[in-house]
């Protein structure tokens, strides 16, 4: 095989790699979100053995899925602390949360019925989780140093709640809440929590 040839071997096995991660995402937003390898690859118009080529199983392809949005989206889950007043933490960290689980929501959604039995779901999940943690823990060190260590634990495991991707899932899918009014009561939460004494 040529050089050029194999090349272009290579970009067509990248293409279909992307494009059965774009399937199975536009699968997942459209409310699908347990896709059968045969649907995916009805999607892309391939066959499933092309699918299994570029992915082992569903898990890896979730697995993948999940890598290439934090790599879009690195930003978001950069998870950066807010600066400034009380007020404008708080609008901060309600900004991003809104904007980092809306962009995720679908995904997010699918990877939640597969976690159970996926390791590697698991260990992305609950490193997100830690990271966002931590993003709340700098945020708000001004409030929680003010307070004695007990109250400190429960005020960020308060704050670690209200903001958490459960509690947005809840708002928005379970209580149709809008987006904004998901973030208008989660910024209430959050300043109901900082208010402990």
């Amino acid at each position: 095989m040529t050089e050029a040839a194999e090349d272009g071997r290579v970009a067509r096995g990248a293409r279909t790699r992307e494009a059965v991660m774009d399937a199975m995402l536009d699968l997942h937003a459209e409310g699908n979100l347990t896709p059968t390898i045969e649907d995916i690859a009805a999607r892309v118009g391939r066959t499933t053995r092309s699918v299994y080529t570029h992915f082992q199983d569903r898990e890896a392809l979730a697995a993948a899925i999940a890598e290439r949005l934090l790599a879009q989206h690195a930003d978001l889950f950069a998870a950066r602390p807010p600066t400034g007043s009380r007020a404008a933490r708080i609008d901060g960290i309600v900004a991003h949360r809104a904007e980092l689980f809306e962009t995720v929501a679908p995904s997010r959604r699918s990877a939640l019925v597969r976690m159970h039995k996926s390791p590697e779901l698991q260990n992305q999940q609950a490193s997100l989780a830690a990271h966002l943690r931590k993003q709340l823990a700098r945020t708000f060190e001004p409030e929680l140093s003010a307070l004695d260590a007990d109250v400190a634990h429960e005020t960020i495991e308060l704050l670690d709640l209200h903001t958490s991707w459960e509690t947005w899932d809840r708002l928005r899918t379970w209580q149709h809440l809008s987006v904004e009014q998901s973030r208008e009561i989660v910024a209430e939460l959050i300043r109901q929590a900082l208010r402990r004494r």
